[in-house]
């Protein structure tokens, strides 16, 4: 049975989005690596592949705070007598809940409150759950946005698809969910439909989250495993043997001091799967057909930063790790998708009970054959897994809309984008506004020069059109600019946002070229001339008051900086990210005891992002020089010893 229902979660706010483009400022996301010896050419072969250059057209989700109402949120949900798993589809379609009735016990890690952090590549990113990433490494753009929802009537019973429109790969994605009355196993199957005429890098991990306790064990067919962690600003792969290694059994994550990542190399001829057990041989499994040939483990680790992380993006007390599933055998890898193909595969989601004993034997065989007998009983063959086929569809009824993308790419490309599914535009979304005027050839009203963009656009065809429009206004000059860049033409996007300003002196061109300058040209003292001009035209704008203070500290402005800093409107003033730029500056002048009112132990800031260790490395250099004037001396393990980095701004993942 699929119902509707309103489902109330405790939830922080997520604002507004972020109306500057992604220029030039990618994060750690994308850093570089490096590979030991023990990794093999052929390992290696699409490691790196298939990184982009921004997030353009979507524009940054980093507008949330921290203090959380109860929310009403739209789910559907599939139950029968064994199961009950709740959708988000709102929240990119996530698996929010799949309880087990006859066990009376959450197979997942429920998270007991919506609260996103900056772990994605649009920044917003929240915990729990199950999480499918489709496109591109560093989660799914759409993980806190709307997918449509649609059930599907089958002969075997309803089928719930979940789908949207991947703008940067220029795919469809769909997760489909089924679950069989009197069955104890949910059904996903997964697709992306590439319908271009060109081939693409593709990725795909579905992430699990499960509790972590001290005598949680992760199990899988395998015996090797590459090990992932960032180091200073690449990632460091390595290979392993699991469960031991250098006689540490790694199977067990809370025995694990720093955060890793494990994903284990299953050989061929294994059964794809990965479970987790608790001390009575309960927990989670999960198995796929053959084409999800990946599992990973990842963990926070036992240190102080990586608990603080883990509870960060929930509530005292919890905490999680994650078993991953996907198309290839690492998340540094993407992988060639043919043009004009579809890609399709099953994995089913039930509950582990198996005898604790051998869950937790030290001989890894008896281990996991103990759930290799389980997956047979309750599963069978996972490269037979089976689901309703698109043929025996009868009924399609969508309960739930996603974007307007869809359904304005079908009209650029003038045919279908999915085999399967419709993309109804809604004529009313502010949000696609413009680009279905410009579709239509209608004339678009020319906004003032503070109107903030409702959304962007990329490609040949939007450059083109642009391009070609008789009456060219300031607006339409910055979107052009913005697609340009996208697609790596910086020199032409630098002109169209200079003739933006030609016709109209804005802040969003001025910005985007402090940008190109900062970024790109490595040419501070333009940057700054230019974030300063947008600056004096819009002086209560969150993105780009950060980008003025960031710009002035890093070019030694710092009492230019807090001449603006104490201009602030009080909203601005209080924003974490910007107070810390404040405490940057006073500590460049020399002004310790004022830069400790805010770099303390009730310092927060919302968007720390995963992997940044600026408010830890700013604690150390700050009550270092403070150990130094007390005492006129320098001595470091000493200061660190009096001055420990206190658990509340404690966000070190790696050391």
């Amino acid at each position: 049975m699929i119902k509707l229902e309103k489902y109330t979660i405790p939830s922080a706010p997520m604002g507004e989005d972020n109306h500057m483009p992604d220029i030039g400022n990618i994060s750690y996301i994308h850093a570089g690596y490096k590979c030991t010896d023990r990794v093999s050419d052929e390992e290696k072969k699409y490691i790196g592949k298939g990184m982009i250059n921004t997030m353009i057209p979507y524009k940054i989700q980093d507008g949330y705070g921290r203090e959380r109402k109860d929310k009403e949120w739209n789910a559907i949900i599939l139950e029968n007598e064994f199961l009950k798993a709740v959708f988000l589809p709102e929240l990119g379609g996530r698996l929010w809940s799949l309880y087990d009735k006859k066990g009376d016990r959450e197979l997942l890690y429920k998270n007991t409150v919506y609260q996103p952090g900056n772990l994605a590549l649009r920044n917003a990113w929240f915990s729990g759950g199950v999480e499918f990433n489709m496109g591109i490494k560093g989660h799914n753009p759409l993980t806190c946005d709307k997918l449509f929802a649609e059930i599907a009537t089958t002969p075997e019973g309803e089928v719930l698809n979940l789908y949207e429109y991947e703008r940067i790969r220029g795919v469809v994605y769909t997760i489909s969910a089924f679950l069989p009355d009197g069955s104890d196993v949910l059904y996903i199957k997964d697709r992306i439909e590439n319908m271009n005429d060109t081939w693409k890098y593709m990725y795909w991990w579905s992430n699990i989250a499960v509790p972590e306790t001290p005598t949680t064990r992760v199990l899988v067919p395998a015996e090797d495993s590459f090990l992932c962690f960032y180091d200073c600003d690449h990632y460091r792969l390595d290979k392993t043997s699991v469960p031991y290694e250098a006689e540490k059994d790694v199977s067990y994550p809370s025995r694990i001091p720093a955060c890793r990542d494990f994903f284990y190399k299953i050989p061929p001829e294994n059964n794809k799967w990965i479970a987790t057990a608790d001390e009575n041989g309960k927990g989670l499994l999960q198995c796929s057909d053959n084409k999800m040939i990946g599992r990973k483990c990842f963990l926070w680790g036992q240190g102080q930063g990586g608990r603080h992380w883990s509870e960060w993006l929930s509530e005292e007390g919890q905490a999680y790790i994650e078993i991953q599933a996907g198309l290839a055998h690492t998340q540094l890898e993407h992988i060639p998708m043919p043009e004009r193909c579809q890609w399709e595969w099953v994995e089913a989601y039930t509950a582990l009970d198996i005898d604790p004993e051998k869950a937790h034997n030290a001989d890894w065989s008896i281990a996991t054959g103990a759930v290799e007998e389980h997956l047979a009983k309750k599963i069978g063959d996972p490269k037979a897994l089976r689901f309703p086929s698109e043929d025996s569809v009868t009924d399609r009824r969508i309960v739930m809309r996603g974007s307007n993308w869809g359904g304005i790419e079908m009209a650029v490309r003038g045919e279908s984008i999915s085999r399967y599914h419709s993309f109804p535009i809604d004529e009313n979304d502010e949000a696609t506004s413009f680009w279905l005027k410009l579709l239509a050839d209608k004339k678009t009203e020319t906004p003032t020069a503070l109107t903030a963009p409702a959304s962007y656009a990329t490609g040949d065809f939007w450059i083109e059109k642009l391009a070609s429009l008789e009456n060219k206004d300031w607006y339409t000059e910055l979107q052009r600019g913005v697609a340009l860049y996208a697609s790596e033409k910086i020199e032409e996007a630098h002109m169209a946002f200079e003739s933006s300003l030609a016709l109209c002196e804005n802040p969003w061109a001025l910005r985007n070229i402090s940008m190109l300058y900062k970024n790109i040209y490595n040419d501070i003292e333009k940057a700054k001339e230019y974030i300063l001009r947008a600056f004096s035209l819009m002086k209560n704008n969150r993105t780009l008051t950060t980008e003025v203070g960031t710009i002035l500290t890093s070019c030694g402005e710092d009492k230019l900086w807090l001449e603006i800093y104490d201009s602030l409107a009080p909203n601005l003033k209080e924003l974490g990210r910007i107070r810390l730029i404040k405490a940057i500056a006073l500590i460049n002048l020399g002004r310790y005891t004022d830069a400790t009112e805010i770099v303390n132990k009730d310092f927060v800031m919302s968007d720390i992002k995963e992997g940044e260790i600026s408010i830890s490395h700013i604690w150390v250099q700050l009550y270092r020089k403070i150990y130094a004037e007390k005492f006129g001396k320098e001595d470091n393990e000493e200061a660190d010893k009096m001055f420990p980095i206190p658990r509340s701004v404690d966000f070190r993942m790696h050391d």
